[in-house]
């Protein structure tokens, strides 16, 4: 029998720029509502998401 593995490779569209991205190539915001990639958002994991940056998303 096969095993299954968790689906890390679903592809979403990033609400900022458009892009098909893999989920683990971004964040769900507005409570888990919401698709934003890395590059338009910033990486929540360092808390880039917070700053008030070019690259951060508008959602936060």
């Amino acid at each position: 029998m096969e095993e299954k593995k968790p689906n890390s490779d679903e592809v979403f569209t990033c609400a900022k720029c458009g892009k098909q991205k893999k989920k683990s190539e971004g964040v769900f915001v507005l409570e888990g509502s919401t698709f934003c990639c890395k590059d338009c958002c910033g990486d929540a994991s360092k808390g880039e998401h917070k700053k008030k940056e070019a690259a951060v998303c508008e959602f936060c």
